[in-house]
This record gives structure tokens, sequence and C-alpha cells, in this order.
């Protein structure tokens, strides 16, 4: 797997590089590199992820207790009219996973293929190969950037449903309709601070929260953080890939104006980004929750850190950037998978 994977994120850089010039050509291109890592999520082995064991098990029980009601009625059906193989589930969630992602990419920038580099080193391998319900949430979040954009609200309250029925983390995505289009500059610089401010304060938004099964979540992940949970253990802020980003959120945020003459989806794209920086740093002290938030809301990554393309010049330096952060990505993603070890 991890010879597939890194052949064809080269594959993806090098066409990257050498583009077609007929935009039905790149068309034919986009759509066969999205088939190809459907092929790759839908048929992975068994050891690549921690949770494909776990989906099998829901797979079959079919529990509306255990997962979210797309979940369940995706594998009823396919129960009823496939059969009992579990493949034909992954394939099905990586069909909806690439593809809906790749319409919003295809929607939200002219970038594509560098979009699809930072898409296969990162969120690809978390999401279509591990997460698969967040996965399919968080493509209808990026999916809900346009009609926050367009003020579509029935669109947007689509979109936001759909990904509630696949993981109901997505409820958050709610509260993006407020965010407007209007460039908020000064906001997004001291937000970062502020959260921080937060952080060392040691205050727990999420106790004051007055609704009873958010509560019962929080007394569930508090006993899996005494317990010692692998996933409940506290994060740490300072990290270097979070770091790492943060300074690419900085430098997204100096050269605001530049990059929003590119691409009209900007500010509503570096809110979103701002939002999981905090939300890591907020929510910190429940790990499981401030994890999950900030990946989902980071799924904005894949359209936000091709756009240093614009910042620099020849356009091989450029793309060579945002492809060493690719690779950067790749390595990270891959370790924690455990398909490589330093």
């Amino acid at each position: 797997m991890i010879f597939i994977l890194f052949s064809v994120f080269f594959l993806f850089v090098l066409i990257s590089f050498f583009l077609p010039k007929e935009r039905i050509y790149k068309s034919i291109l986009f759509f066969v590199l999205g088939l190809v890592l459907i092929l790759i999520a839908g048929f992975r082995s068994e050891v690549v992820d921690r949770d494909y064991a776990n989906y099998v098990t829901y797979f079959h029980e079919q529990d509306y207790l255990a997962v979210e009601p797309a979940f369940v009625v995706i594998s009823k059906c396919i129960n009823s009219y496939l059969g009992s193989n579990p493949i034909y589930l992954f394939v099905l969630f990586a069909t909806i996973g690439v593809s809906f992602k790749s319409i919003a990419i295809r929607q939200l920038t002219e970038l594509w293929f560098l979009s699809l580099v930072i898409y296969l080193s990162n969120f690809f391998i978390l999401h279509e190969m591990t997460q698969i319900r967040a996965g399919v949430a968080s493509a209808f979040l990026l999916l809900c950037v346009k009609p926050i954009y367009d003020r579509d609200l029935k669109r947007f309250l689509l979109f936001a449903i759909l990904g509630f029925t696949f993981h109901y983390s997505a409820i958050v995505i709610l509260p993006l309709w407020f965010l407007g289009i209007k460039a908020r500059k000064k906001a997004l610089l001291f937000s970062l601070p502020v959260a921080y401010i937060i952080y060392f304060s040691g205050i727990n938004l999420i106790t004051t929260i007055p609704i009873s099964v958010i509560q019962n979540k929080i007394a569930m992940y508090q006993t899996l953080m005494e317990l010692g949970n692998e996933e409940s253990i506290l994060i740490n802020v300072f990290n270097l890939v979070f770091l790492a980003k943060i300074v690419v959120f900085y430098f997204l945020l100096s050269k605001y104006e530049l990059i929003l003459s590119y691409n009209k989806y900007t500010p509503i794209l570096m809110k979103i980004y701002c939002i999981s920086l905090m939300s890591y740093l907020v929510l910190a002290v429940m790990p499981p929750i401030a994890t999950r938030i900030n990946e989902l809301f980071a799924i904005v990554d894949i359209i936000l850190i091709p756009f240093i393309y614009y910042a620099f010049k020849p356009v091989w330096f450029s793309k060579s950037i945002v492809v060493f952060i690719g690779i950067c990505f790749l390595l990270i993603n891959l370790f924690y998978v455990k398909l490589i070890v330093f």
C-alpha cells in the first residue's frame, strides 16, 4: 500500500507540473485520477487502518444506536440488494467521499491538481481510508462553502443535514452560515492569540452547553481519559504539525488581498480554517472533541494550501512549495496509520 500511495502521489505531482492546456483534457484527467482514488480506498486491505474491523462489525449489526442513520441505511440497502460482503460498503463510501470532494474542488478553485496533491497526502488517508463517515461529512462541509457565498440557505441546509446523517460532529457546520463573505482580517489576526489565552486559562467551554446528549458524551470522554484511552490522551497544542498550520494560516493572511483577487471564496475558507485552528486550542481540554472538530473544519486545507501557488514566482517554484507540504503531510499520515515507522 505504501508503494501504491507514493506512486499515485508522484503521478499527481507530475501531472500538476505538466498540465494539458485544453480544459476538456483536464476534466477527463481529473475524473480518471478521482477514479483511481476510489479504487485505492474502496479495495484497501483491512490491515491499512485501525477502524476497518469496527466498520465491518457495524455493517453486520446495523444498529442505529451505534452509528449514524446514513451508515445504517446504506448497510441495510447493501445487505438487501448486493449481499453481506462489506467490500461494497467501503467502495460506496469511497465513491461518495472522493466524488463529492472532487466536485467541491472544481467548484472552489482553479488549482484542481494541486488540491488533489494535498488531498491525497492528507485527508484521503485520514478520511477515505480510515474515518469513512467523517470523510463523507467533511465532503458535505466543502460543498457548503459555495451556498454560503451565494446565500443559498436551502442548498446549505441540505448539505449540512446530509453531513449530519453521516457523522454527528457535522452539526457544527450549521453556524457557518453566519460567517458572511466580508473580509475580517483583524479578527482573523487576533483570533489565535485569544484562543491560546482561553487554552491557558483552563476554561472548558463544552461543559457549559446545556444539552444532555453532549454532557453524556463529555462524561464518556472523561472516563476514557481517566482510563488512559489512546484517543483521549491530552493533546499538545505546540506540536510541530499544528504550529506549521498556524504559520501557513498567517502567511495566507499576509497575502489575503492577492489571493482574494484570484479566488472569491477566500474570506469564507480562511474563516473556516481559523475556526479549525481555534477549536483545537479552545477545546483542548477534551482531546477527542477538539481533534474531531479540528479535522472536520480543516478539510479546507485542500483548497487553501494550494493558494500558496499565487504568492511566488516562477511557477515551478510555487508548485514545488505546495508539493513539499504535501510530501510532509504524506509521511506524517503514513506514520500515523503505522504504515511506516521512524
